[in-house]
């Protein structure tokens, strides 16, 4: 393929050929022939013997896994096998993606041996969770006077799955999340029944079981046998109605879908070394995936896998999602809904335990104005989005339900208060 300066170096030969011509120059005719051949012989050799060698280069991407996590280096090893006769050189360009952090070494030129082959190594540092697809590798050939090129698309294309970052995931190997940090304060409502924990004692009766009657309270004077109760172990069922829509694709280095998940597994990292059972629910327009509540720590894991499989999109409807949580769950679970969608909210037909938490996408965003008009109208603009948040959470406060604005910072922090606050009163209980 002739290139654009190729066309008017051949364009500016043959008119100057031309034009000697018709002066009469013969010397300059002459050296515009030679230059003309050149030029010609250059392009025709070319596209004849040095671009064809390009359909016999193999070109195959490798990498020791397919899960990553986010904010984690990975290598990625290009390898290419020359089966051409003769040496070749080319420039290479692996295709990569704006989620990544990539090294200078996905791109350059190589020069290899005949029959032999060559390596490249670079490395990838994933920014987001999801689903993404590494591009094609491209290569391109040149002749010597870059007049002329040769290009070949490798569709190479390899889907990777970017998990959480496991230091971001602090309470499954720490104690950072605290229970001191999140209850202190908080009185817990106490009944009787089965359990491990002293909740009183009290006079026996017939139908009491003698395993627990208080023989250190036996009163001989009165012959009265005394009974210790136990405290009810009882544990909630929490499912996180996470909205999956295209509204939580906003944030600057910080996704709000990418923050959101982070936190909800810290959470139920937590409540699931309460002893207490976690579900949840991916849900908008393009995607419903439920995962059943269990409290082994197994619906967290098979919530990471799904999440690392999509991405956000569609819309986000939540009388639509209750009514298919509705249907899935045969009792009345605490659900913590996480939505940075504009929604107009009705009273659903099906009570639930519902708390909803709404999300300020502004908070993700990272404003340095260089200008105190900048500096002001965006202190405007957030002063604003603040005040329809608080509209919006008081509307959904008077149809009954629970409701804060949470940001990046205070995410994590009000869900393990409003967490802590549903065992308080056993919202949720099984």
């Amino acid at each position: 393929m002739i290139k654009k300066l190729g066309y008017v170096i051949i364009t500016a030969i043959l008119s100057g050929l031309l034009e000697s011509i018709i002066i009469g120059y013969s010397g300059y005719i002459i050296f515009t022939l030679i230059l003309f051949f050149i030029v010609s012989s250059d392009i025709i050799f070319f596209n004849y013997s040095s671009a064809r060698y390009l359909s016999n280069i193999d070109i195959r991407r490798e990498v020791n896994t397919r899960i990553f996590r986010k904010n984690k280096t990975f290598e990625i090893n290009i390898v290419f096998k020359n089966n051409n006769n003769n040496d070749v050189s080319f420039y290479f360009f692996d295709e990569a993606l704006d989620i990544l952090n990539i090294s200078e070494n996905h791109s350059g030129i190589i020069k290899i041996r005949k029959k032999s082959t060559v390596t490249k190594k670079y490395e990838i540092t994933p920014r987001y969770i999801g689903k993404y697809s590494l591009g094609d590798i491209t290569i391109i050939m040149r002749d010597i006077f870059d007049l002329a090129y040769s290009e070949r698309k490798y569709c190479n294309t390899m889907e990777i799955k970017i998990y959480p970052s496991a230091n971001d995931i602090r309470s499954q190997r720490t104690e950072m999340l605290s229970s001191f940090i999140y209850t202190y304060g908080i009185h817990y409502s106490k009944k009787a029944g089965q359990g491990y924990d002293l909740y009183g004692i009290r006079p026996y009766t017939e139908n009491d079981d003698f395993r627990y009657i208080a023989w250190t309270r036996y009163d001989e004077s009165n012959d009265i046998l005394m009974v210790k109760e136990m405290e009810e172990e009882r544990e909630i069922t929490v499912i996180f109605l996470l909205d999956y829509s295209n509204s939580m694709n906003f944030g600057g280095d910080d996704k709000i879908y990418d923050k959101t998940v982070t936190n909800i597994i810290n959470a139920a990292y937590y409540m699931v070394k309460n002893r207490d059972n976690v579900g949840f629910f991916i849900y908008s327009s393009e995607h419903n995936y439920f995962i059943k509540p269990d409290k082994s720590g197994n619906s967290i894991k098979d919530f990471e896998t799904k999440i690392a499989s999509i991405l956000p999109g569609g819309d986000f409807d939540f009388e639509s999602a209750i009514k298919i949580l509705n249907k899935r769950t045969g009792k009345k679970p605490l659900i913590f809904v996480m939505t940075a969608s504009d929604i107009n909210i009705k009273k659903p037909e099906y009570a639930f335990n519902i708390i909803m938490f709404i999300i300020d996408h502004t908070s993700f965003y990272n404003y340095n104005p260089s200008e105190p008009l900048q500096d002001l109208l965006m202190r405007g603009l957030y002063s604003s989005q603040i005040s329809r948040l608080r509209l919006v959470r008081g509307s959904i406060i008077r149809m009954g339900y629970r409701a804060d604005v949470v940001q990046d910072k205070t995410m994590l922090p009000k869900i393990m208060e409003e967490y802590n606050y549903a065992r308080s009163i056993n919202l949720g209980a099984v």
